[in-house]
């Protein structure tokens, strides 16, 4: 068995701030390596985990986008556009001292750069990233 399929069996065994930073080091590792086979299967898995829809009065909306709320001890929020998962929010510490922005974005599988010290931020980020980027694609 091979290394990322051990770290793909052990997934349901994992904390929410576990899987974030696994989810954290696949995407970090694609957007330096885009053909990251590894990692690519690392994310579907972490995206099979967390499973289907949730309902809608669990949804924050931003715009075109409609966010998971925030729930003590989860890691990741999914962004929504209709049926489908268009992006991410991924906590991957906590609030400390020296570390206050510990939010991270993925937009249409795409890490953004920076960090975001609240969900609010990051959510307003990822509108404007999605907005844009589906600007692009229709042009």
């Amino acid at each position: 068995m091979s290394h990322i399929e051990k770290t793909i069996s052990r997934l349901p065994t994992m904390n929410a701030k576990a899987l974030a930073t696994l989810r954290g080091n696949a995407n970090a590792a694609l957007a330096r390596k885009p053909d990251d086979q590894d990692a690519r299967r690392l994310l579907d898995a972490l995206d099979a985990m967390e499973g289907g829809k949730p309902k809608t009065a669990e949804f924050e909306v931003t715009g075109l986008l409609a966010w998971e709320k925030h729930r003590p001890g989860e890691g990741t929020f999914r962004a929504f556009h209709g049926e489908n998962v268009v992006g991410r929010i991924f906590k991957r510490a906590d609030h400390s001292s020296r570390d206050k922005d510990v939010y991270s974005l993925e937009i249409l599988g795409a890490a953004i750069p920076g960090a975001f010290h609240h969900i609010r931020d990051a959510r307003e980020a990822g509108e404007r990233e999605f907005c844009s980027r589906r600007e692009l694609s229709e042009d």
